[in-house]
């Protein structure tokens, strides 16, 4: 209807929710916001269970790479001298350290009066030796008698270093006092190695030398081996983030320091496999006690724990079989102390110098 020119609308009372409909919408709300945050918290949870598992395998394929290699490589002597070694180190000299000066030869070792004070109370733990080349080679135009000879390369030889030379036939220990650019063309470098400090050359006298001279026990020609002992010792240790890891104390490059190499490795178990290498592992040893002779060691099984993710990463604390030769017929073994996630990893390499 039009009045004075307007249109008159009549419009019905406007009225507001009911509390039943706001119920069902808070309802409705509260059951979309309770999926949401649950979507949410399964996702995080998910993404962080996955980033440890990914730690954890990352960690143990570090781990697994360092220690397989360092076996595969133990007891690598080069041309070992068919006359044996001549050690020329003062092992009464005060500074004569036998963890980082004896020659060992057997490659691998490991026993409770030389164990790591540094290592976990539980755990397993091994040493591994042998000889870096470096490519280094005696170089002279005649014989070498004297401890002072040219060689083609520098290397990362230096003073104090614990070397030996090998033909073959013979071969020295001795520790390099001083090296110093070559003669000749000035392309060689000459190692100098006098008496005194760890050096005694006193009971040697080879063809041609001098009671005045530091000399080797034998005449060695050109293109002689000078390779470089070594001693590696690997354990699991207190980490700098206040875990567990994986260390190693080097005799050569940080004598006395153990270097972490991996954080999160929990523990490490080992068995010896002891055989020849005719008839290959005839018994595999736990009890490093019952091994006499290490130069029966031909291959090592190493199982790692590591642990990866906060405390409260799970549920629940995890059960295992550790390690993987375990008889876990009846249930697993071992059960973590936190939530975290752990994981078992094992392998089994042969002392490749050794077959």
């Amino acid at each position: 209807m039009r009045t004075n020119g307007w249109l008159r609308v009549s419009m019905g009372r406007q009225v507001g929710l009911s509390i039943v409909e706001i119920m069902i919408a808070l309802l409705l709300g509260s059951l979309l916001t309770t999926g949401m945050i649950q979507i949410f918290t399964s996702n995080s949870q998910s993404f962080r269970t996955t980033e440890a598992s990914a730690r954890s395998q990352e960690s143990a394929r570090m781990s697994v790479d360092m220690l397989a290699r360092a076996l595969r490589n133990a007891g690598y002597f080069g041309c070992f001298p068919v006359n044996g070694v001549v050690n020329n180190l003062d092992t009464g000299h005060k500074d004569y350290d036998a963890s980082l000066h004896d020659f060992r030869t057997e490659g691998i070792f490991s026993d409770a009066a030389s164990r790591p004070a540094e290592a976990a109370t539980g755990t397993d733990w091994f040493l591994v030796s042998g000889l870096r080349s470096g490519g280094m080679n005696m170089h002279a135009i005649s014989q070498i008698n004297a401890a002072s000879f040219d060689v083609n390369e520098r290397g990362d030889l230096d003073s104090g270093d614990v070397i030996m030379v090998s033909d073959c036939n013979n071969g020295d220990i001795f520790e390099v006092t001083n090296v110093q650019q070559g003669g000749g063309n000035g392309s060689t470098i000459n190692v100098v190695a006098n008496s005194g400090h760890l050096n005694d050359f006193s009971g040697n006298a080879p063809p041609g030398c001098n009671s005045n001279s530091n000399c080797l026990s034998a005449v060695y020609p050109t293109g002689a081996q000078v390779l470089i002992p070594y001693n590696e010792t690997y354990f699991i240790g207190t980490g700098a983030s206040g875990g567990r890891a994986l260390f190693v104390i080097d005799s050569r490059r940080n004598p006395g320091n153990p270097i972490e190499l991996v954080d999160g490795v929990e523990d490490m178990r080992v068995r010896y496999g002891v055989g020849t290498a005719e008839n290959g592992v005839t018994n595999w040893e736990t009890n490093t006690a019952s091994i006499s002779d290490w130069n029966t060691v031909i291959a090592a099984e190493i199982s790692l724990l590591v642990r990866a993710g906060p405390d409260n990463l799970l549920d629940e604390t995890m059960e295992l079989c550790f390690p993987y030769w375990s008889d876990c017929s009846g249930g697993n073994n071992y059960t973590a102390s936190d939530n975290g996630l752990y994981r078992a990893y094992s392998f089994t390499t042969a002392l490749r110098n050794r077959i």
